[in-house]
């Protein structure tokens, strides 16, 4: 598709829409509660296992009944080194050891082996001896909590739920912390593979777009909804041909009728995106414009949110302002001609009008990219 003069050097689809120890077993109670916790452990996972480590048999035996009544599995054990073999060669959810098991051995010591474990697990102390010394030491090793005994069992079974949760709500963050650096990293890489010419737009657009944001006003929530809809916003161009999106003339008709698919191929493919759906709105948006003369949807004006109006115009400001095979990096006073002119026709127009006289004032600085900065 040919361009107007006042654009002929941009030649991608975004050109396309512009202008143109322990008590005794009988110390606990025989009978405890069992309503919410048996539920709670097995509501997604299954009956969570616990390895019991005490050297005095009577509390080892009070304590799994408490346990098991819980809808705990348990493993018992009597001495550290009993404990150690067994955490090394089975899976468990959460280790209870007593602080002192026998003369010599602590049982915080078995923590080490546990923050080995993949995945790790969390240690509960009990003691009945809360002596300074030892209570700073299990602290040190980083076990998850203390429990000075004698202790009901209701409290007991308290703390280990509270542990066994914060432990899969914190494994939990971290699988999406890595998620979120494959999304940051291997995805756009594949885009880029797939376009050479685009290399390092998704990025830019990313710290586009929060700066911008930022001035806007825009809230944190919305905010890291846009960087994560920057970064993704051409995942659809995997779904367009190679010799379309590698093609160094201008594109036929045909072909730009192709190029225009992929914001509804990067709708579809974020479907599995949960909680969030304004991601996958702005990255099907992309190519709208505030006349509603863009694509897909012919969407005006505010039919289309703040967030995804900025995405709109960073977007197209990293496409003219990098320079690409086709064309130079257009000067800033050349870009901020464009914005004015198409203030109210592609751009919102109190958006254009507020970047066009940013980068008048400071230039490129006024835009500057944050990296680094994704979730």
């Amino acid at each position: 598709m040919r361009l107007p003069e006042a654009t002929s050097s941009f030649r991608d689809d975004t050109a396309s829409s512009l202008p143109t120890n322990g008590q005794p077993h009988s110390s606990w109670p025989a009978n405890p509660r069992r309503a919410h916790g048996k539920a709670q452990l097995e509501h997604h996972h299954g009956p969570h296992r616990i390895l019991l480590v005490d050297d005095e048999l009577d509390v080892l035996q009070g304590l799994r009944a408490i346990l098991e009544e819980a809808g705990y599995v348990v493993t018992c054990t009597t001495n550290l080194r009993l404990a150690t073999v067994t955490l090394e060669h089975e899976s468990f959810h959460l280790v209870l050891t007593d602080l002192y098991l026998g003369d010599t051995d602590l049982g915080y010591q078995i923590a080490d082996v546990a923050r080995k474990q993949k995945p790790s697990t969390p240690v509960i102390v009990l003691t009945g001896r809360p002596t300074f010394d030892g209570a700073q030491e299990a602290l040190r090793s980083k076990v998850a909590d203390i429990v000075v005994k004698p202790v009901d069992a209701q409290t007991l079974l308290a703390t280990c739920r509270r542990v066994i949760l914060e432990t899969e709500l914190t494994r939990r963050n971290q699988e999406l912390e890595t998620a979120n650096r494959v999304l940051s990293s291997v995805l756009p890489r594949t885009i880029e593979m797939k376009d050479p010419t685009t290399s390092g737009h998704a990025e830019r657009v990313v710290g586009y777009t929060d700066t911008l944001a930022m001035r806007c006003g825009v809230g944190p929530a919305d905010r890291a909804n846009l960087r994560l809809a920057a970064l993704l916003h051409d995942i659809g161009k995997i779904g367009i041909p190679d010799h379309i999106l590698t093609k160094p003339g201008p594109l036929t008709d045909d072909e730009m009728e192709v190029v225009r698919r992929h914001p509804a191929m990067g709708y579809e493919v974020l479907g599995q995106l949960d909680d969030h759906d304004d991601v996958r709105t702005w990255v099907y948006q992309h190519h709208e414009r505030w006349d509603g003369k863009g694509y897909p949807q012919g969407l005006q004006g505010e039919d289309v949110a703040l967030p995804g109006r900025i995405l709109v115009l960073a977007e197209v400001y990293d496409a003219l302002a990098e320079e690409r095979s086709y064309k130079p990096a257009w000067p800033i006073a050349k870009i901020v001609a464009l914005f004015r002119d198409q203030a109210g026709r592609h751009f919102d127009p109190d958006l254009a009008k507020m970047v066009a006289d940013g980068l008048e004032r400071t230039g490129s600085r006024y835009f500057s990219a944050n990296p680094g900065m994704l979730f």
